[in-house]
């Protein structure tokens, strides 16, 4: 299993990407070094790894004991090239650390050929600022378990570089919608309305650009949905150095598997695109709409997401941000402790308002 790993220019300890810096630095000598720089050193690493042969992820396992065959075949095992320990991770992890010296590690074997990333948006939210927005996002949700602001549960926020299909699609469609103008007015004591019903037709040409949808199944594309959108201005092409001191997973979709999915997202758009023309009606409704692709091109890419992971009363429940942005998405527990005791503390306060109105209407 091909690994890589960036060297300082100095002293040859591991480089990572700096958020906050905007730099890859390193933690021992405090060098740091724009991506100019590496690509003048370490030349351009990333296209003569894409020219070797890779090792496919579902190489059978030998001798695997009874019982861990389902662990063996979603598993795979890379050596560290710090400090040559055999570190165990899952099929889709493309970045990690090693677990014995805590070197980063980027998977190149994972990273090639199809499954190589066309861009790449780097982080811009230091982890420091990641927790800070953390804090802020959990001052205004009062009845969030004590713990789960803890620094403890802080140290489980791990800045991880998820896979995303952008989408350039040209869409071309018409829309048929029941628009209603409605007049009321009063003579005497009689009441009057007037209803004027229209039918409105929208149509033409709408051009998506860089439309995201998650390249990744299971529990976090939800979470990767909410966290959009991305500024597409900080696109940068992909390099693995921008891994480097980040988790990261590879895609684990084709387009095919999402085709459908996108289709219905981009339909959804382009109804709210034509029906946002329609003024001048106090009702418009719906009646149908139908969209086809004239043109399509798909991307792949890299985001940036600030991920944790938490259990409270064994649920699990999930935090996200944008890690360029900092828009969060969050599932948080509920305290019911508190809860109950703000909902007794408000019915004494009514109760009591209550027996001081009927005192001053007796």
């Amino acid at each position: 299993m091909e690994t890589v790993s960036y060297k300082c220019l100095n002293c040859e300890a591991p480089l990572q990407y700096n958020a906050q810096k905007l730099k890859f630095y390193c933690e021992y000598c405090r060098s740091e070094y724009t991506e100019d720089e590496l690509r003048a050193h370490f030349g351009n690493l990333d296209e003569q790894l894409t020219n070797q042969e890779s090792v496919p992820d579902d190489v059978p396992a030998q001798d695997v004991p009874e019982g861990f065959e389902d662990f063996a075949s979603n598993t795979v095992m890379y050596t560290c090239q710090s400090c040559g320990a055999e570190v165990i991770t899952d099929k889709n992890t493309a970045a990690t650390f090693c677990i014995y010296c805590h070197n980063p590690v980027v998977i190149s074997n994972r990273l090639t050929g199809a499954f190589k990333p066309e861009m790449v948006i780097p982080f811009k939210i230091s982890e420091d600022d990641a927790q800070d927005r953390f804090f802020a996002f959990c001052k205004k949700k009062h009845f969030l378990p004590k713990d789960f602001i803890s620094r403890a549960e802080l140290e489980k926020i791990k800045g991880v570089y998820y896979p995303y299909w952008l989408i350039d699609s040209l869409k071309d469609g018409i829309m048929y919608a029941t628009a209603k103008r409605i007049r009321t007015w009063t003579v005497g004591d009689e009441e009057y309305t007037e209803t004027k019903t229209f039918r409105v037709a929208r149509g033409g040409k709408i051009d998506f650009k860089g439309f995201p949808h998650p390249a990744l199944q299971g529990e976090h594309s939800k979470a990767l949905k909410y966290v959009n959108p991305y500024d597409d201005n900080e696109f940068r092409p992909f390099t693995m150095a921008y891994l480097s001191g980040f988790l990261a997973e590879k895609r684990d979709t084709e387009r095919a598997d999402v085709q459908a999915a996108v289709d219905k997202e981009l339909e959804s758009y382009s109804e709210k695109v034509y029906k946002d023309t329609i003024t001048g009606y106090d009702t418009v409704t719906v009646d149908s709409i139908n969209v086809h692709t004239l043109n399509e091109h798909w991307k792949y890419a890299m985001m940036p997401v600030w991920m944790m992971n938490y259990q409270y009363n064994d649920k699990d429940y999930l935090y996200a941000m944008n890690g360029q942005t900092g828009k969060n998405y969050g599932e948080l527990p509920l305290n019911k402790g508190k809860l109950a005791a703000f909902g007794i503390i408000m019915f004494v306060i009514l109760l009591f308002l209550c027996g001081l109105g009927g005192y001053f209407l007796l």
